[in-house]
């Protein structure tokens, strides 16, 4: 064997190493009991959607389907890395988003965040993701939301940041075509009653409206006193 291609295995060897040390260490992120993740993904909708519906589970591979629903709904637990590229919480091992996807985002939006997923597990940084991302939505393999595509998000025991609050607050989230006329709702940021919750996220095609709710899908309320009172 010669000492050129001596160097090109060792080039090969090299670059595959390198690429196996990007992968994150998934297990942080992972619930042992596959019954409790279950019951967490389905606490996102009111029992009578989520009881019907499909919930998948994270493995070390990656999502894959737990129970199989009759009424089109997908139900999981969404972790940091289902967040925007670069979001600075994105590889927060603390975060637990049960979602409950309605059918038209289950066959719309939901594969786009699933394939961002297997991205960022994979090992492809900010910069590749939303490279992949724009060129999938450019080639068609990534379809823009169907009409009437949104998600619950009403989980009581949702862990949406390390902040005072790390419930937040149960809402609605509504996804459009960022391209489309007509999806100006004068939302703003955190604080209004109507969320642009993808204003910070300049490289989505998608817009994301979040719509903050009364209650959680337990039928709890979430109104916080007022002070003083």
């Amino acid at each position: 064997m010669n000492t050129r291609t001596l160097v090109a295995i060792s080039i090969l060897v090299t670059a595959s190493a390198l690429r196996a040390q990007k992968a994150p260490d998934i297990t942080p992120y992972l619930i042992a009991d596959r019954t409790a993740e279950v019951a967490l993904a389905r606490t996102a909708a009111p029992s009578a959607i989520s009881g019907n519906a499909t919930v998948l589970v994270l493995t070390p591979k990656g999502y894959t389907e737990a129970a199989r629903g009759t009424n089109g709904f997908t139900c999981l637990v969404m972790r940091s890395f289902a967040a925007a590229p670069g979001d600075p919480q994105f590889w927060n091992t603390h975060i637990s988003a049960p979602h409950c996807f309605n059918p038209p985002a289950s066959r719309t939006v939901l594969p786009a965040m699933l394939a961002q997923i297997d991205w960022a597990l994979a090992g492809a940084t900010p910069a590749e993701l939303n490279a992949r991302i724009k060129k999938a939505y450019s080639e068609k393999r990534f379809t823009m939301p169907g009409d009437g595509a949104m998600a619950y998000m009403l989980s009581p025991q949702q862990h949406l940041s390390d902040d005072a609050d790390p419930h937040w607050m149960p809402h609605l989230m509504f996804y459009f075509d960022r391209a489309l006329k007509g999806t100006t709702f004068g939302a703003g940021g955190f604080t209004s009653p109507i969320i642009d919750a993808s204003g910070a996220d300049p490289n989505s095609p998608m817009q994301v409206i979040y719509i903050p709710i009364r209650t959680w899908s337990d039928g709890t309320s979430a109104i916080h006193a007022a002070p003083g009172m």
